[in-house]
């Protein structure tokens, strides 16, 4: 992120994988959508109707499990069109595989739909032009037949589970079929061919009555709806949370503004304040920032504080710096360093003195350099240096080998993506800038709901983070994933009081790190920005209390983090 700004830190260590089918991408959980929700509202979230089809967001009455989240999509069927849907465009790179994933939803229609069609159709952008042309790209169909308000014989277990009268609807993509004579004819939705411009489900019941009473319109509730690798099992699909591994645990740390003026020994004592007398649980993590300069000079004079980072250690908790590789409160016409500029060593002395000084530390340092590369804020993003990922993994390396050609045994070096690529484009893939496992000890990845300007479109945690978390959890499986950074925006005043708040998304949170997430080893919360901040309401501040400190999920002190630190 551009703003400095509070961290906690979780750490997990149990690697320990669920044979449940995996989570790959959430297309939309609604979660973040007030009850009945304007045009304005769908149309800032890329929901739309056509048709005989009008939409509102309802939240839930009847369905008791907390992972299904508190609301769904109601559409009815109204006026004397004989055609509708709905959709959500998307219009982006999400790694599919026909061969092994599957399409999923929750679908809860009333009991007046006798058996009710429906076609559903994912659009994808062959051409690269970001718009859907039926001459130029495919269009991926398939044809489902919906239940009539009861669960079938095997989604019965889904009444157990709190879920009654929601049918899971679990299709292998290899199931769809190309509608149109566009296209190349084959199903690449990825980083490397093609976007998933747009989810469309239609109505196939033009037959049925429409001028029926209001009360016994056709409706449908829809939720959920994401893509997995593997299928989800009947009964024990998404709804279901997992029981924990018994080796599965989370170690909480935390950053905040007293980091700015190197006291960092006081971001452990003053967050651990906001919760006493309430939780006696000792922090794990201290995370800070250190950029090359903050006196708003274009010379870099900010080096680590050997005796500050002991005193860190020495009082119990593990230091994780960010070096910010850019002058803070410089000119907008100062020339930054970009990564041309890093490898071709114009500042090996600086990092040559930032080793030795990090070399005297009395322990381990978790270091985080060219964080969030795959956004377009930072002079050092892949964007802003000619769009050429070699040029991150280069400068990366050139880093790291300073550090060991000045033989810094006591570093850990931590390659930290953003959670969602800006831009979405081909060159923006992540592994595209993945430096090798002998340069990368641990794999980062920074989660925000409402880091943008003005009213950012609220996100789920789990929505927010899933897809690079699978693919960095795929690929890199052998390198433990710590959250850098991760908070939730509160709601504004003029948003409406119906909608999902930061406690309900803390909540969420805790859950989706014990099922889909567990594999993350290390939280981060940024705890700077007013409405970032744990304490910035007394519901979050609760929530945080109940969910994170007072589960025994998540673990006091460095006992759990020193034995993945020390392989």
């Amino acid at each position: 992120m551009k703003m400095r700004i509070v961290f906690f830190a979780f750490i997990f260590f149990s690697f320990t994988s669920h044979t449940k089918a995996q989570l790959k991408f959430v297309v939309e959980d609604f979660e973040g959508l007030a009850d009945g929700s304007s045009d304005l509202d769908f149309k800032k979230n890329g929901i739309f109707t056509f048709g005989n089809i009008k939409a509102a967001i309802i939240g839930k009455t009847d369905v008791k499990n907390e992972y299904l989240g508190e609301r769904s999509i109601r559409l009815v069927k109204e006026g004397k069109l004989t055609y509708g849907g709905w959709g959500k465009g998307i219009g982006a790179n999400v790694e599919l595989n026909p061969n092994q994933d599957y399409l999923n939803f929750y679908v809860y229609p009333t009991a007046s739909n006798k058996n009710d069609i429906i076609k559903i159709e994912l659009q994808e952008d062959d051409n690269g032009d970001n718009v859907y042309e039926k001459d130029m790209d495919d269009s991926w169909i398939y044809v489902q037949k919906l239940s009539s308000g009861s669960p079938s014989e095997e989604n019965k277990n889904a009444a157990i589970n709190g879920t009654f009268g929601w049918e899971l609807i679990s299709i292998p993509l290899n199931k769809f079929k190309d509608s149109n004579r566009g296209g190349d004819g084959i199903f690449n939705i990825n980083y490397k061919q093609g976007k998933l411009l747009c989810f469309i489900v239609s109505f196939l019941n033009p037959e049925q009555e429409v001028s029926k009473p209001s009360k016994d319109k056709q409706t449908w509730n829809f939720d959920f709806i994401c893509f997995s690798k593997g299928k989800l099992p009947i009964g024990q699909g998404l709804s279901d949370m997992p029981p924990d591994s018994s080796n599965d645990l989370c170690n909480i740390g935390t950053w905040s503004i007293e980091g700015n003026k190197a006291n960092f020994s006081d971001i452990a004592l003053n967050f651990e304040g906001i919760f006493k007398p309430y939780s006696k649980k000792k922090l794990g993590v201290i995370h800070f920032f250190q950029s090359f300069a903050v006196d708003g000079g274009n010379k870099q004079n900010q080096y680590p504080s050997v005796e500050r980072i002991n005193k860190v250690i020495h009082e119990g908790y593990i230091p994780m710096i960010t070096l910010e590789d850019h002058f803070v409160n410089a000119k907008p016409s100062t020339k930054q360093p970009n990564l041309y500029s890093i490898v071709e060593g114009h500042f090996d002395p600086f990092f040559k003195d930032w080793a030795d000084e990090i070399k005297q530390v009395d322990g381990i340092v978790l270091l985080r350099i060219l964080h969030e590369f795959n956004g377009d804020w930072y002079p050092w993003c892949i964007v802003n240096n000619d769009k050429n990922p070699l040029l991150l993994i280069k400068a990366f390396q050139h880093i790291y080998n300073i550090f060991k050609e000045q033989q810094v045994k006591n570093v850990k070096f931590i390659w930290c993506p953003n959670s969602t690529s800006f831009p979405q484009e081909k060159w923006n893939f992540i592994m595209n800038a993945y430096p090798g496992d002998a340069y990368v000890d641990y794999v980062g990845l920074d989660i925000y709901n409402g880091a943008g300007k003005g009213v950012p479109v609220w996100r789920s945690f789990r929505k927010e983070g899933i897809e690079n978390y699978f693919i960095i959890t795929q690929q890199l499986a052998a390198k433990p994933l710590f959250i850098c950074e991760t908070a939730s925006r509160e709601r504004q005043k003029n948003e409406t009081i119906s909608a999902q708040n930061k406690a309900d998304w803390i909540k969420q949170m805790s859950g989706a790190l014990k099922t889909d997430m567990s594999k993350i080893r290390l939280l981060t919360w940024f705890n700077e920005k007013e409405s970032f901040k744990i304490n910035s309401s007394s519901e979050s501040q609760n929530a945080f209390l109940k969910y994170i400190l007072k589960d025994d999920y998540f673990k006091s002190g460095t006992k759990y983090i020193y034995p993945i630190l020390r392989n």
